[in-house]
């Protein structure tokens, strides 16, 4: 199974993506755009493994102690930009409890690894996907950028998803959730 960890949003806050997420794809000459239903942020990415008890395990593990915390979408952005002005990842940066985040995501990194999953050792920039491979100027982006975003949401807790193919179409299904 392809696995990772992450937090799930709230319906509103996956409408409101999404009506960003429609104006990136009427922007933009191209690429591959995540489906309102998949938006999510990713905590960490397991990749191949069938060790559902020691991921179960660790997620126990680290949400000891954590306490809810709130977060927010922020403003559109993106990654790896390429000289021919494709941007990799479009995204989302979030708001609020950033710290409260980055805690959380360096205790679950420590109880993965303590529960013999490889360390993931790559800086932690918390966001929601909307398009990989996604093509477009530095003026869209500046107008995307500009775009209301206002939802926020509090965090209880963390899922384990499973990453598949179903019809065709990429699905990330819940296998449990850890509440805080």
């Amino acid at each position: 199974m392809r696995l990772f960890i992450g937090l799930e949003l709230p319906a509103d806050m996956r409408r409101e993506l999404d009506g960003l997420s429609k104006l990136l794809r009427e922007r933009s000459c191209g690429g591959r755009f995540v489906p309102q239903e998949n938006f999510h942020l990713t905590l960490q990415f397991l990749g191949e493994t069938d060790d559902l008890a020691g991921a179960v395990s660790a997620m126990r593990e680290a949400c000891r102690g954590i306490r809810p915390f709130r977060l927010g979408l922020g403003r559109y952005g993106y990654f790896e930009k390429t000289a021919s002005g494709n941007h990799r990842v479009s995204l989302v940066t979030v708001t609020g409890d950033t710290g409260e985040l980055g805690v959380l995501r360096e205790t679950l990194a420590s109880a993965l690894a303590d529960n013999g999953f490889p360390r993931d050792r790559s800086r932690f920039m918390p966001h929601i996907t909307l398009g990989r491979n996604v093509e477009h100027d530095e003026l869209v982006a500046e107008e995307l950028k500009g775009f209301p975003l206002s939802s926020s949401m509090t965090v209880t807790g963390i899922t384990l998803f499973e990453s598949s193919r179903i019809n065709g179409r990429l699905t990330y299904s819940p296998l449990h959730r850890e509440k805080f």
